[in-house]
């Protein structure tokens, strides 16, 4: 029994006339007459008594009928359910990032986007991370604030050491690791303007202070300024993993490091979507795998 078939021999029976259904679907009354016959020779019974006002199911009609409105149901079901996934749209998670976090959390985004296709990223560069969640602004937030509001859960994820980045030709380029005091005697620093008041506490606290030459916004900014010979500059370590320049060199500091912690953040709720759940899952996954893979390369 074919389905062209099955289909033929329903709307015969809803409009109880043969020549009502060949108007319906559309066919002549030779060849439904003729897919009748097929059925009923399959069967090897009755379908149909013919009377004077149409045709009457029989008996034997009445089950196919019940089985087949039964078939061509689920087939509706299955048909619409395969519609729905392909015309549905991709589901979005916002996330609110502090800037200075993007470029070392970038191959991460790039990892979830390949394992969830269907999800859409919307990261939005951000410093005020945390008034964004309480606004609905964004799902979730990365941010190395800290958090004042009790309805924002926060989680913590990494914590970040500045490093000091030097030209290949400066007098500490034979260095590998220097106290962070030894800062104070040097006359061209530059840093990011987000650091700046991280900065000034380490710095207070070991009783100095370090007055910049240039502060940017800008991570690339900082790397080129140094690649020219315009002084050191106290960056995250995160920042400059990737970091492939012979012209360059890292000097790690030690004593009392300037560092802070990266939280994720979302709001206190049970309305939580699945799909932020599974990203904070992921984040916090990807983030243990990439501190175990420093821990056994020695960085």
């Amino acid at each position: 029994m074919e389905l062209r078939q099955l289909e033929y021999f329903i709307h015969v029976c809803q409009s109880g006339s043969l020549t009502k259904a060949k108007e319906e679907l559309g066919v002549t009354q030779p060849t439904l007459s003729q897919q009748i016959r097929v059925l009923e020779d399959e069967y090897n019974i009755q379908l149909f008594n013919r009377v004077s006002r149409g045709v009457e199911v029989t008996e034997a009609g009445e089950i196919l009928l019940n089985k087949g409105n039964a078939i061509m149901n689920l087939l509706e079901e299955a048909r619409n359910e395969i519609n729905g996934r392909n015309n549905k749209s991709r589901e979005t998670i916002s996330i609110g990032c502090c800037p200075a976090e993007l470029e070392y959390l970038a191959p991460y985004f790039i990892r979830f986007h390949q394992k969830y296709p269907n999800i859409l990223l919307k990261i939005i560069d951000a410093e005020d991370v945390e008034n964004k969640v309480l606004k609905h602004e964004v799902d979730i937030g990365i941010t190395a604030y800290p958090v004042s509001a009790p309805s924002v859960i926060s989680t913590h994820l990494y914590r970040q050491e500045m490093v000091l980045l030097i030209h290949s030709e400066h007098p500490l380029a034979d260095k590998s690791l220097i106290p962070f005091r030894s800062l104070r005697q040097m006359k061209s620093i530059m840093f990011l303007e987000k650091n700046k008041s991280l900065i000034d506490i380490y710095c207070f606290s070991c009783g100095f202070n370090l007055k910049s030459t240039i502060e940017t916004s800008s991570t690339s900014v900082l790397i080129h300024w140094v690649r020219q010979g315009l002084g050191a500059a106290l960056i995250p370590a995160s920042s400059l993993e990737s970091l492939r320049d012979d012209s360059l060199r890292i000097v790690k500091l030690e004593g009392h490091i300037p560092c802070w912690d990266i939280s994720l953040l979302h709001l206190n709720s049970v309305t939580t979507s699945l799909t932020s759940r599974i990203f904070m899952q992921e984040m916090e996954s990807y983030v243990s795998e990439v501190e175990v893979n420093l821990s056994c390369s020695g960085n």
